[in-house]
């Protein structure tokens, strides 16, 4: 066995090892990626389980509607993460038409067990006929009441 013989098995050798550890390095990527993937997902999960919304009352009988919403879940909810459905139609509301219900003032935030009034500037509801609220959650929770007008 000549020295040539021992230098390309060398070469060999270390050619090898530099793609194993390149093979190595991209699955520790992987795992890397799929550990955080689970971790966003177990968070989404509990933040759903968390969640639970009610509607309350839905209030048409002044022409202007009001809808309750309250927060029976064990986490804070904001109230740009809650989007309103009415006749399965989306309400546009802006922070000032999501309010406290004793002070009409504007919130931001929801605590556990309080409620917040929706007060959209939607267009007149047909009178005597059965409609449909819906308010969902930014993780996908929602509640529906059926009201007349």
């Amino acid at each position: 066995m000549g020295f040539s013989t021992v230098a390309a098995q060398v070469l060999f050798f270390i050619a090898v090892l530099s793609i194993s550890a390149g093979v190595i390095a991209v699955f520790g990527n992987y795992v890397d990626e799929a550990k955080g993937a689970m971790s966003d997902r177990q968070d989404y999960i509990t933040g759903q389980l968390r969640t639970d919304i009610v509607l309350t009352t839905v209030d048409n009988s002044s022409g202007n509607l009001h809808v309750y919403v309250k927060n029976v879940g064990d986490e804070q909810l904001a109230t740009d993460c809650m989007e309103l459905f009415v006749d399965s139609g989306y309400v546009s509301l802006s922070a000032a038409q999501k309010v406290d219900p004793s002070t009409e003032n504007p919130i931001t935030e929801v605590d556990p067990e309080d409620t917040v009034k929706f007060k959209p500037s939607a267009a007149a509801l047909n009178d005597g006929s059965i409609h449909e609220a819906k308010v969902v959650t930014c993780n996908g929770i929602s509640d529906t009441l059926d009201f007349s007008s």
